[in-house]
């Protein structure tokens, strides 16, 4: 927010986290004249001389609904976009555009304000005059004419202050050229990045409740797994005690679902007890891989009832996915992106939630989230010993490959259901989407051996983009490719620290796959472009941190030894033992045996395993238990 409207921001009014007995989703218009975020409406806004009210919302947002349409009886939230009063004054003095949050993440990267809805005053060409998130109705009365005196009457000054700080912000932005040796400059620094962030986590743990801080409380999962990964590692027990505890509030308490199954998006308290009530996608796919190393990890210590919960609280997540969120088409298998908040409803029984209608699900196909819940699947389908998930996995990573994966390696965001037909998005290319997409090649090729060699050509076509499109110069990787039409701070190109920790971290594992050291050189190169910037991250760099160990450190080495026929079994007792960091390697006794004798494996016997590290590797392993427990 620029000076000259800082007393704007007296009257903005942070979102509200309290329970309202009204959170029912809302479909249709409002009074507002919305229009889409495209280069003849910014055109308009110029030719008018008129600034924008960017809303940007999501389907399964309360409080975007409560802006839009009030809570009943609520004499406060009457609702912004549906008061007449409100909306005319929007229609007359402003050009309105609405995004959606899920299908434009590029938009909500640079202009989010907080969180959903974020309601953000733009000039006409898209520079940020003032933002706030939910704002209600008296307040809205209040700031909206504010910012049209503003711009009418101290434009100059603005604009001013505005090419000053895009300077600044310019200057800031440059980083220096990188690093010869990347590789070897990450591993100097990479226990220190480790304990940082460890350091961080367990400083802000919740002792009394479990999970970081002490509001409002989000799944974070990550940090779990950084904990968990660390307890195997130095064979700590207070880590796993910490993350354990913390899966078992969030699967037990009020942020869990415990009529239908599934998590909901987080608690408002930091007992768990409350939550806020939108199931998404994205919690369940990063969510489950967590709970299923937690389970290994518990079952290897015998301890069976934190086992029996966590599998519990698995098992019904699975169950609600299945049953709600999984659409199975002959052409088409995924997982819809989100279901509504609705309190009324999910407070209800069993038996009284099927006199009502469900809560509105997002029935759009979002790559980046179903090619996590590729991943996910495959890695609980071993745990907990159902191999008809890993077969699951395996059509939905076809649905990707076939429907979202362009010729050029290019990742379509999202497919938009339309009648029968789903219509792509026009965003493409984007990080998180790609790198998603290319661990869950690396997942399948692993796990699914008769799709190995095709889900590395995958691998390699999206990679190859990345590469040609999304490549920063001065090191890292952009979140979306260049556009020579970019519109508002969408001309400014970002690198964002969890994607490109995603990315780095699949071609750490796609190097020890396949021994080339130059993917385990450019994920080093990624990383190190974030040295200087992860401690302001605090928690939320724990994907960066197992990014950078898996990128300087030799992954466990799971070598089977087996035919076709043979592998299913011992890939996956492979998959299901507790381990930090691994890679698995099936190898023919009859196709690869050049490479069997080279690396000087003893396969008299076959099948058979080996667990490696370095050149270091097991007694031979003869059954999938003896695997399973190695």
């Amino acid at each position: 927010m620029h000076a000259i409207l800082a007393g704007v921001s007296k009257l903005s009014l942070s979102r509200t986290h309290q329970p309202h007995r009204y959170n029912r989703h809302m479909p249709g218009s409002t009074l507002v004249e919305w229009r889409e975020w495209s280069e003849a409406t910014f055109a308009e806004a110029k030719a008018k001389n008129k600034p924008v009210l960017l809303g940007i919302s999501a389907v399964w947002c309360h409080w975007c609904h409560v802006m839009d349409h009030g809570i009943p009886g609520d004499p406060i939230h009457t609702g912004v976009y549906s008061d007449p009063q409100i909306a005319n004054y929007i229609n007359e003095h402003f050009i309105p555009i609405r995004v959606d949050n899920d299908q434009r993440p590029d938009i909500n990267a640079r202009y989010n304000m907080g969180g959903w809805p974020t309601t953000c005053f733009l000039t006409p060409d898209g520079d940020v005059l003032y933002g706030a998130t939910y704002l209600a109705p008296s307040h809205m009365r209040a700031i909206l004419p504010r910012i049209v005196s503003a711009w009418h009457t101290e434009r100059e000054e603005i604009l001013r202050q505005i090419a000053e700080a895009a300077g600044q912000a310019e200057a800031r932005k440059r980083t220096p050229a990188p690093a010869d040796a990347p590789l070897q400059q990450l591993a100097n620094v990479a226990e220190d990045v480790w304990r940082a962030v460890i350091t961080r986590i367990v400083r802000n743990y919740d002792r009394r409740h479990g999970g970081l801080g002490e509001g409002q409380k989000f799944p974070m999962s990550d940090v779990w797994a950084l904990l968990i990964a660390e307890h195997l590692r130095s064979r700590e027990p207070l880590m796993l005690d910490l993350a354990v505890r913390t899966l078992v509030a969030m699967g037990t308490g009020g942020m869990y679902d415990r009529v239908a199954g599934g998590w909901f998006r987080y608690s408002t308290t930091p007992d768990w007890s409350v939550p806020h009530f939108e199931k998404m996608l994205e919690d369940h796919a990063r969510l489950l891989p967590v709970y299923a190393q937690a389970i290994a990890c518990c079952r290897k210590l015998g301890r069976q009832e934190e086992v029996r919960t966590l599998s519990s609280v698995v098992e019904s997540a699975l169950d609600y996915l299945l049953a709600t969120l999984l659409r199975d088409t002959p052409s088409l298998v995924y997982f819809a992106g989100s279901q509504d908040a609705d309190e009324h409803y999910y407070m209800l029984s069993r038996l009284e939630r099927a006199k009502l209608t469900p809560p509105f699900i997002d029935w759009r196909l979002y790559a980046d989230w179903n090619a996590l819940m590729v991943s996910a699947l495959l890695h609980v389908a071993a745990v907990l010993e159902r191999p008809a998930l890993a077969a699951l996995a395996e059509r939905i990573w076809d649905t990707l490959v076939r429907h979202t994966l362009q010729s050029d390696g290019s990742v379509i965001h999202s497919l938009i259901p339309d009648g029968d037909y789903m219509r792509p998005s026009s965003l493409v290319g984007v990080l998180a989407d790609q790198a998603a997409l290319l661990q869950a090649c690396l997942d399948v090729a692993q796990c699914r051996p008769s799709r190995a060699a095709q889900a590395m050509r995958v691998a390699s076509q999206v990679w190859g983009y990345v590469c040609s499109a999304l490549q920063a110069e001065d090191g890292g990787f952009y979140d979306v490719p260049p556009r020579q039409d970019a519109l508002g701070m969408l001309r400014v190109r970002i690198k964002p620290l969890a994607d490109n920790a995603a990315l780095a971290a699949a071609l750490a594992q796609w190097s020890s796959l396949t021994d080339d050291v130059s993917l385990r050189e450019a994920a080093a190169a990624a990383l190190c472009a974030f040295l200087n910037e992860y401690p302001r991250y605090g928690e939320h760099a724990a994907p960066f941190a197992l990014a950078v160990w898996r990128a300087v450190t030799p992954p466990d080495e799971v070598v089977i030894i087996a035919s076709a026929e043979q592998a299913a079994q011992w890939v996956q007792a492979a998959m299901a033992r507790p381990s930090s960091w691994q890679v698995v390697r099936l190898l023919d006794p009859i196709g690869d045996a050049p490479h069997i004798a080279a690396r000087g494996y003893p396969a008299d016997r076959t099948p058979v395993a080996f667990v490696c590290q370095g050149q270091t590797c097991s007694a031979p392993l003869v059954t999938p238990q003896a695997l399973q427990a190695a």
